[in-house]
C-alpha cells in the first residue's frame, strides 16, 4: 500500500487523534513533551507532515512545534504511525519530510525526545549535558537535537519555552 505525504490541514484532525490514540493511549498526556506543548509551543501545520493511505485514511503523523532556549528551535513530536503500518518505514519517511521543511523554512535546529537508534540516520546526537533542558523530567539518553544549518545550534541553551512573538 502507498503512502501520500502531506501538510497537515483541518480536516486531518479526526484522523491524527485516531493515530496518536492507537498509538500512544491515553499515557501520552502525561509526557513531559506535552508540558513544552501545553505551556505555550506554537504548531506549525505547514512544517508538520501526514501520512494517509491509499484509502485516504491518516495513518501517521510527524508535528512540528516552535520553541525556544535562547535561540529560535523547532520541537518534534509526537511522531505517531497506526501500529498496522508501523513495519512499513512510514515513521522515518515523516521525520524526514518534516525535517526538511523545518530546513527549508530556515530554522537553527530540532529537538525531540526519542530513540536514538531510530532518529540517528537522521543525523540527531543526544544533546550535550546542560546545553537544553525540559520543564520536566526527561531522560538525556533520549534527549536528541540536530542542527539544520552550520552554527545553528551554538547560541541554543537553556528550558524549552515558547517562543517569542
Amino acid at each position: 500500500m502507498g503512502h501520500t505525504f502531506t501538510a497537515e490541514k483541518p480536516e486531518h484532525a479526526d484522523g491524527v487523534e485516531r493515530v496518536l490514540a492507537r498509538a500512544f493511549g491515553p499515557g501520552r498526556y502525561a509526557k513531559t513533551s506535552e508540558r513544552v506543548r501545553e505551556r505555550g509551543a506554537v504548531f506549525e501545520p505547514s512544517l508538520t507532515r501526514i501520512a494517509v493511505n491509499d484509502a485516504g485514511d491518516v495513518v501517521g503523523v510527524c508535528r512540528i512545534w516552535r520553541v525556544e532556549a535562547g535561540a529560535p528551535l523547532f520541537f518534534l513530536g509526537p511522531l505517531a504511525v497506526d501500529p498496522s503500518e508501523q513495519a512499513a518505514g512510514v515513521g522515518l519517511a515523516l521525520a524526514r519530510d518534516s525535517i526538511a521543511a523545518c530546513r527549508a523554512s530556515v530554522g537553527n535546529g530540532v529537538a525531540l525526545v526519542g530513540a536514538e537508534r531510530f532518529f540517528r540516520p537522521l543525523g540527531f546526537t543526544v544533546v550535550p549535558n546542560g546545553r537544553l533542558s525540559m520543564p520536566g523530567p526527561v531522560d538525556p539518553t533520549r534527549f536528541l537535537w540536530l542542527e539544520l544549518r552550520p552554527g545553528g545550534l551554538d547560541k541554543v541553551q537553556g528550558e524549552l519555552r515558547a517562543p517569542k512573538r
